[in-house]
């Protein structure tokens, strides 16, 4: 890891509804029983595909005390959420094989009473960047399937997701941003990604009653791949690692029927 810089900015995560539910996610098992009026939720992900692994450490910006740290996190993973206190920490990541080298990034982060965010690392290592997602961890019901998209794919500036039948999902979505959430039938979807002149294919399954976050990443041949995590589900029976970054697998292509031309017109929407 050559290079190395500290963000001084800001990072404010954002409002959501007092209707928090359970929610599991991230390096290891763990489940977010509803936070009090005084705490919130927050949770890390390392999306900078050429930066090694990093020790991630959250302390308070008054006193400096130590509150969570991660260590060795890889490209790809997301980690489980902590309840914390409302008020603003300092995060910051350092090489994991250095542990007592200069951040590679670090960034204030504000959390707020009854909010639950995501603080992720990405773009390359020498333009490292640092952004705030607010978590909708409201679950949809039996049968549904609500989910967003993170473009934090670092090949392409804008990427299209289609069906591998050639349906359009969304087009030109754009480097570092997230969709808002949307409700869709649950089920698996072959789903191919492309941008930058590169092209990729990812097999996912959204289970009954769940909140994911489908990330658009470089996958380990410099291609794309799309990768879901899990925000909040019904069990605690959630994904134990992190994204992975194969390039994704190959289906056979699923029939157009009427669940797919919602996921297609619902998935589009929240691109116009």
């Amino acid at each position: 890891m050559t290079t190395r810089l500290r963000s001084t900015r800001p990072v404010v995560v954002g409002a959501l509804a007092a209707t928090l539910v359970a929610a599991t996610v991230g390096l290891a098992p763990q489940t977010a029983s509803a936070a009090t009026t005084d705490d919130g939720w927050l949770r890390v992900g390392h999306l900078s595909p050429d930066t090694k692994g990093v020790d991630v450490e959250l302390s308070s910006l008054s006193g400096g005390k130590k509150v969570f740290e991660l260590d060795d996190v890889t490209y790809g993973q997301v980690s489980p959420y902590q309840e914390l206190p409302v008020g603003t920490y300092v995060l910051s990541m350092r090489d994991a094989a250095a542990p007592d080298s200069t951040p590679v990034i670090s960034t204030d982060v504000t959390v707020t009473a009854g909010d639950a965010n995501t603080v992720v690392a990405y773009g390359r290592n020498s333009d490292l960047k640092t952004t705030a997602f607010t978590d909708d961890l409201q679950q949809p019901g039996d049968g549904k399937a609500k989910l967003r998209l993170v473009q934090a794919a670092t090949t392409a500036k804008k990427v299209d997701v289609s069906t591998s039948t050639g349906t359009a999902v969304a087009e030109d979505a754009r480097f570092g941003t997230a969709t808002g959430y949307a409700t869709v039938a649950a089920g698996k979807w072959t789903l191919d990604v492309s941008g930058g002149g590169q092209r990729g294919t990812a097999k996912v399954d959204l289970a009954g009653n769940t909140v994911s976050t489908l990330f658009v990443l470089d996958d380990s041949r410099g291609d794309l791949t799309v990768v879901p995590v899990t925000d909040a589900a019904a069990t605690a029976a959630t994904p134990t690692g992190g994204v992975q970054t194969g390039g994704g697998g190959t289906a056979a292509d699923r029939p157009v029927d009427d669940a797919l031309h919602a996921l297609v017109a619902t998935l589009r929407s929240l691109f116009r």
